[in-house]
């Protein structure tokens, strides 16, 4: 690619006219005649040209063809702005589909945003897309040098509460990095927060109430304080709260109706309600089956 062509995709990739491009500075003919290789550029036009199209003066110089370093500028506005916007599944499709190599700035990129989805794909239930998805991250996470523990520990704490779930919720790439492994870097995610803290309930008992009022929240803290009771011996006090959690006017997310249908199965045992165990113990079949049901990626 000559440095006309190259200064022609920029300007068309940023819809700018040649006479919005030329200025005051060269005629419109004049560059008309550089993009189509009529003419060459003088040092002081490239340079001026560079700093219009927003690329450095040696890209536009350099003799031997870069097409990544050219994509990748031409494509990056695009890119961020979807990613800036939460569409984590067409920023991924752009650096995907329009770049023919990967750097660490878009391996990070991508890792970011295939974890986005995953916690998508795990708050709507559909938790074999999601271990595709968090494999997906760590995978990608791991082609960087920049630090990735926002991506990998998220992950990881998320396959440990899948595993709880179904053992066939398995992650390929996450068997390589230890269990609890920065787990600290999680700890701001609201659901990576409920996991840790049911994992330690007894030592983070100071903790268990989160200060937002989101329903998901709402469930969570909730749940946790069903956990404590039902720790305690308080089975039908923890009960009573697990109903609450399923008669809210908000359903609470698929895998945490698992857990209340699981633990209220526990109760009616403790308690000698064999029947309500029963019936819990169906419903929780029910919701496991839709949870595991065949992924769609």
């Amino acid at each position: 690619m000559n440095i006309g062509e190259k200064i022609k995709n920029l300007r068309m990739s940023k819809m700018i006219t040649q006479q919005e491009l030329a200025g005051d500075f060269i005629t419109r003919n004049m560059l008309s005649r550089i993009e189509h290789g009529a003419a060459l550029p003088s040092l002081p036009t490239v340079v001026y040209l560079a700093n219009r199209l927003g690329v450095p003066a040696g890209f536009l110089l350099a003799e031997e063809e870069n097409e990544f370093l050219y994509q990748k500028i031409r494509h990056m506005p695009n890119i961020r702005r979807a990613y800036k916007m939460g569409d984590f599944r067409i920023c991924r499709h752009m650096c995907e589909s329009v770049l023919s190599e990967s750097d660490d700035e878009i391996a990070l990129l991508m890792a970011e945003c295939a974890l986005e989805i995953a916690k998508e794909e795990f708050l709507a239930g559909n938790l074999h897309n999601a271990c595709h998805w968090f494999d997906t991250a760590l995978r990608d996470a791991d082609q960087t040098t920049y630090y990735t523990g926002h991506i990998t520990a998220p992950a990881i704490v998320y396959f440990r509460y899948m595993r709880s779930i179904s053992v066939s919720l398995t992650s390929y790439e996450a068997e390589n990095l230890l269990p609890g492994e920065r787990d600290f870097s999680a700890w701001q995610e609201t659901f990576c927060r409920y996991a840790l803290i049911m994992e330690q309930l007894e030592n983070l008992a100071p903790l268990h109430h989160f200060d937002g009022d989101s329903p998901l929240e709402r469930h969570l803290t909730m749940h946790i304080e069903a956990t404590e009771r039902k720790a305690a011996g308080d089975f039908a006090g923890a009960y009573a709260i697990l109903q609450s959690i399923l008669a809210d006017e908000d359903a609470p997310i698929p895998v945490l109706l698992y857990r209340v249908l699981h633990d209220m199965e526990t109760c009616c045992k403790a308690l000698d309600d064999y029947k309500g165990a029963y019936d819990h113990a169906l419903h929780k079949l029910s919701v496991q089956e839709k949870l595991l049901a065949e992924s769609t990626v």
